[in-house]
C-alpha cells in the first residue's frame, strides 16, 4: 500500500475502522446500561410486571447485538477485507480459533488480548487487532448476548447471519417481535401491567436472572476487549495519514454515528 494511490485506500480502511469503533463502544455503553437495570430488577422486590419487564430488557439486549453489534461487525470485515486485497497480511494466529467452542473462544480471547505487541506500529498489527475484535464481537452477537437472552425470556434467541427458528418455543415467538426489532407485547405489559395472551406457554421457560447477569458481565469484558481492539488498531493506520485528513475523517465518522435504528439510546433509563 505505498505510493499515492494508497493514500486513498488507507483512507478507506481507516474509516471503516473508525465506523465500527464508533458503533461497538455505544453498544458496550448500552450493555452497561442493561446491566445496570437488570441488577436493579434482580434486587427488587417480586412486582407483578417483572416478566414483562425482564422481557422488555431481552428486546432491548436483542437490538444491541442483533443491529447494532452486527453493524460493527459488518463494518469491521470490509475494513479487513478491503485492506487484505491491498496486500496487508493477517500474522498466523497463535491460537487455533475454528475448532474451539464458544465457551474456550471466551477465554482465549481474553488471553490474546495480553500476547499482541505493546506498541504495534505495522499495518499488520493493525488489521491483526480488527480482526481480533471481529472475533469478540461474533462471539458476542453468536454466544454470549443470544443466551442471555434466552435466560430472560426462554425459547432459542435469532442470531445474526442465520435462520431464525419457527418453533413455537422460539424467543421471536415468545416476544413476536423481537426478531424484526419491534417492540414486543412484553413492551405492551410493561405499559398496561398485564400480561399478553398465553406468555408463559410460548416463552418456554426463562426467568434465570443469575445466568442472565453472568453472560452479561463475561459479554462486558468481552466487548470491553473488543473496543481496545478497535482503539488500537486505529490508533496505528492513523499514522499513516495527514494530520489535516486524520481531523477530516475523524469529524466525518462522528457526525455519521450509526448506533440503532432507533437513533442514540437514552442516556439512562
Amino acid at each position: 500500500m505505498a505510493g499515492e494511490g494508497s493514500k486513498k485506500e488507507m483512507e478507506f480502511v481507516l474509516t471503516q475502522a473508525m465506523r465500527a469503533g464508533n458503533s461497538v463502544k455505544a453498544q458496550r455503553d448500552r450493555l452497561l446500561q442493561l446491566q445496570r437495570r437488570l441488577q436493579r430488577l434482580q434486587a427488587g422486590p417480586a412486582a407483578q410486571d417483572h416478566d414483562a419487564r425482564l422481557g422488555v430488557l431481552a428486546t432491548d439486549l436483542f437490538k444491541v447485538y442483533f443491529i447494532g453489534l452486527e453493524y460493527g461487525a459488518r463494518t469491521l470485515t470490509t475494513c479487513i477485507r478491503f485492506a487484505r486485497q491491498q496486500g496487508v497480511l493477517l500474522s498466523r494466529p497463535t491460537m487455533d480459533f475454528a475448532v474451539m467452542n464458544d465457551e474456550q473462544l471466551h477465554d482465549a480471547l481474553l488471553a490474546l488480548a495480553q500476547q499482541f505487541p505493546p506498541r504495534p506500529t505495522t499495518r499488520t498489527q493493525a488489521i491483526d487487532r480488527a480482526m481480533a475484535a471481529l472475533l469478540a464481537i461474533k462471539l458476542l452477537e453468536e454466544h454470549l448476548l443470544p443466551r442471555c437472552v434466552e435466560c430472560l425470556v426462554g425459547g432459542k434467541a435469532p442470531v445474526p447471519g442465520k435462520p431464525r427458528d419457527p418453533c413455537p418455543g422460539s424467543v421471536a415467538a415468545a416476544t413476536e417481535g423481537l426478531a424484526k426489532v419491534d417492540l414486543s407485547d412484553a413492551t405492551d405489559t410493561a405499559k398496561t401491567g398485564s400480561k399478553p395472551r398465553n406468555a408463559d406457554a410460548a416463552r418456554g421457560g426463562g426467568g434465570e436472572v443469575d445466568k442472565a447477569l453472568d453472560y452479561m458481565y463475561r459479554a462486558s469484558r468481552i466487548v470491553s476487549v473488543a473496543v481496545k481492539h478497535i482503539d488500537v488498531a486505529v490508533a496505528v493506520l492513523s499514522r499513516f495519514l495527514d494530520p489535516k485528513k486524520l481531523a477530516s475523517l475523524t469529524e466525518l465518522c462522528d457526525d455519521h454515528i450509526y448506533i440503532s435504528e432507533d437513533g442514540p439510546y437514552p442516556s439512562s433509563d
